[in-house]
């Protein structure tokens, strides 16, 4: 009677499971395993705080990054969804998954084996997460693959070179950030490669490997160890993208633009360039250019050539004086930003629809007769601005010190910052220190809050005086060895006090320890060094003393 009713419970399970798979299959779009798989993708990804979340009263083919076809799942794209945990363990499930995009979120650990079975994937994009170990063996199997995206993870690639010799046919591939010193040789057989990304690795020479990639619209360079575009691209004239933005550019660095005709998007940003390369005149087709965070003053006229140019980047460079109205003779330039520069003066009435000017040196005044003349414009950026310059004011511990700024008046409200971003209770225009502690050297920035009502718009600026700094005064502080060093801060010598000691030697380093001056006199001269903390070593008869000091 037991046994019978123990089979008879079995029998109720299996149909039950039979039904609801049944009931499942037929209420929705893919089978109750597919289903299934994807929910616990969602539950093994904090799917609850996900940023588009899943409804799971709805089909899944209407489920965000879920697309379905012929009742199978052929595309998962949940890039940028703030996934955490790890890589998917039932992917198995997909067997006609095409499309599987998991890139730009913060998933961990190694790629789960499982992966390898998924024989009619042809893209896969894993970049920009956490995972560590080596791919290899999870995708190796997956010959379909037309599109490879495995960068700036952990990945530590054991054979790089028999990982690309599998994939002939990749249009796209994405190394960046996997640690290569050097451009694989295999690289050179994938003859229809549209789009590589080796950024962010040692790359500095040798790309000769390159030069056979004659199909490549796309290639990015950036945060390598190169001192120019390297000439092996010259023959790449399907170049439409080019970023070698973040590297460390030498005179001359700029020979192969010439050959690159079709180019539309160029990053030369952070390379320490003074000048617009002349090369550029000949990328007439150039729509955006990136030439941020480098040295450059002036030579606008260059860019006069790229009649196609919509978007120019120019932040952090040594821009002074007036807004470059040559710039405004670019007749398709919709986007320009100059910000963090030095720019001063009248604004000129024809600015593109979006421009940039925040972290100059515009005053209230000038910003607001440009906005009262009730120009349209999709994004016009002014805040903050900068003012005053960079300062050093020195004080004795216990004494009295006051940190001065610029701007004043009932019409600005004033907030002192400590070390930037600690908000002191300090809200007059001047920061007045009654007994200095060693706790007060810092450096203090200043804002200075602006607002008006004016007849079309609120205007609302904040100006930031550049960091005045309270350094110890050791100018009339005796050390108790006998030497004291002064001025501090100085401009160009150095003085050195000694008590009843011989002075051997005076060394000067910066403060990563390199030696810079070597000397035998109580006065040394600084004025060439550039404008830093330093650390001046005294050798006496009592051995070695050193201090720190600033130069201006």
């Amino acid at each position: 009677m037991y046994i019978q009713k123990k089979h008879s419970s079995v029998k109720k399970i299996l149909f039950f499971l039979l039904f609801s798979q049944l009931y499942f299959s037929q209420q929705y779009s893919i089978s109750f395993a597919e289903r299934n798989a994807l929910v616990n993708i969602y539950s093994t990804t904090d799917g609850e705080h996900w940023s588009q979340q899943w409804d799971f009263d709805k089909d899944p083919k209407y489920w965000y990054g879920v697309k379905v076809k012929n009742g199978s799942v052929t595309e998962i794209n949940l890039r940028g969804n703030a996934l955490k945990g790890s890589f998917p363990q039932n992917l198995a499930t997909f067997l006609k998954l095409q499309k599987l995009d998991l890139s730009s979120n913060q998933l961990s650990g190694e790629v789960a084996p499982t992966l390898s079975s998924l024989n009619n994937l042809v893209r896969l994009d894993i970049s920009n997460n956490r995972f560590t170990g080596d791919p290899t063996s999870a995708i190796l199997p997956l010959s379909n693959l037309r599109e490879i995206s495995v960068g700036n993870n952990g990945f530590s690639f054991g054979d790089i070179e028999t990982f690309i010799q599998n994939f002939p046919k990749l249009t796209v591939l994405d190394l960046s950030h996997t640690g290569l010193s050097s451009v694989p040789q295999k690289i050179a057989t994938l003859t229809q490669l549209e789009v590589l990304d080796l950024s962010n690795n040692t790359l500095s020479q040798n790309f000769r490997n390159l030069s056979a990639l004659i199909k490549l619209k796309e290639l990015y360079l950036s945060g390598n160890q190169l001192t120019g575009i390297p000439p092996e691209i010259s023959t790449m004239t399907s170049l439409t993208t080019l970023d070698v933005s973040h590297n460390a550019f030498a005179p001359n660095y700029a020979a192969p633009l010439s050959s690159l005709k079709n180019l539309e998007w160029l990053s030369l940003a952070d390379n320490q360039i003074k000048d617009f390369p002349a090369q550029l005149g000949q990328l007439t087709n150039l729509i955006h250019l990136n030439l941020s965070d480098n040295k450059i003053s002036g030579g606008f006229s260059t860019l006069l050539a790229l009649k196609n140019l919509e978007q120019l980047y120019l932040d952090k460079n040594l821009i002074t004086g007036t807004f470059p109205e040559t710039l405004l003779q670019l007749d398709k330039l919709q986007m320009l930003s100059l910000t963090g520069n030095q720019l001063s003066g009248a604004l000129p009435d024809a600015l593109p629809a979006l421009t940039f000017l925040e972290n100059n040196r515009f005053t209230k005044q000038e910003i607001r007769n440009y906005i009262l003349k009730g120009k349209v414009a999709a994004d016009f950026t002014y805040s903050p601005q900068r003012y005053d310059e960079v300062k050093t004011v020195s004080a004795p511990l216990g004494s009295s010190a006051s940190l001065p700024q610029a701007l004043s008046g009932n019409e600005y409200q004033f907030t002192w910052f400590k070390n930037l971003d600690q908000i002191t209770p300090v809200s007059t225009e001047n920061y007045t220190i009654n007994k200095v502690t060693e706790e007060d050297f810092a450096d203090y920035t200043c804002e200075a809050y602006y607002f008006e009502k004016l007849p079309d718009e609120l205007m609302e600026i904040s100006f930031f005086r550049e960091p005045v700094t309270l350094v110890k005064d050791l100018a009339t502080e005796e050390i108790s060895s006998g030497l004291a060093v002064y001025p501090n801060p100085t401009t160009d010598f150095l003085h050195i006090k000694a008590s009843k000691i011989n002075i051997e030697k005076v060394f000067i380093f910066d403060i990563s320890g390199k030696l810079l001056i070597t000397a035998k006199t109580t006065t040394v001269d600084v004025s060439h060094l550039p404008a830093a903390a330093y650390i001046i070593s005294v050798k006496t008869d009592n051995g070695i003393k050193s201090f720190k000091f600033l130069k201006h």
